[in-house]
């Protein structure tokens, strides 16, 4: 009956994230100014995600938040930067950060620099969105590593002060913690 649940209530939580994950990337499509700004914010849903709900939800959560963006968004360069990286990006994090910080240093500006030339491919050959001020550009590579270096520091240092902080001041650790002792105790009955 508790197993029942919690899927519901995570099914339910999921649907919520959903919807807000493409509020904010419509927010970034009308808003132009704002399309790489939104997609990043609509990325902490993703690592929410991946923090609290843990297994196939971040992904279905990805999957959803991009399908329906595509499909609604008047101006695809927001869904385009979210499907192919913001989105996607803290589940290979979350597993990259388990590596040497070398590897996980290299396979993290690998991923980067694949999705950011798979964006500018998309938007400018596939989509003909005018005016991304992307090209294939040395000046584009550098400063979107640069870019990409300090937003992933800022997205450990905002899961930091979510883990340490804020998840027990919005009384999150309660509403969480009924599935992670469900989850010990079914651990538990296995041995």
């Amino acid at each position: 009956m508790k197993k029942t649940r919690i899927k519901t209530k995570n099914i339910a939580l999921s649907a919520v994230l959903i919807a807000l994950g493409v509020v904010i990337l419509y927010i970034g499509s009308i808003i132009n100014v704002l399309d790489l700004t939104m997609a990043a914010i609509a990325s902490l849903i993703i690592f929410f995600t991946v923090i609290e709900l843990q297994g196939k939800y971040p992904y279905l959560i990805y999957a959803a938040t991009g399908l329906l963006s595509a499909l609604i968004l008047p101006d695809k360069y927001a869904a385009v930067v979210y499907i192919l990286f913001a989105g996607i990006y803290p589940i290979f994090k979350e597993m990259f950060e388990r590596l040497h910080s070398v590897i996980c240093w290299i396979l993290k500006l690998s991923m980067f620099n694949t999705s950011l030339l798979l964006t500018i491919a998309v938007s400018v050959y596939a989509l003909h969105i005018e005016d991304t001020g992307l090209g294939f550009t040395a000046a584009v590579l550098l400063l979107g590593n640069l870019a990409f270096v300090l937003y992933d520091i800022a997205m450990t240092k905002l899961i930091t002060l979510y883990l340490i902080k804020l998840r027990k001041l919005f009384g999150l650790s309660d509403f969480f913690e009924e599935k992670s002792s469900a989850s010990e105790r079914k651990d538990g009955n296995k041995k």
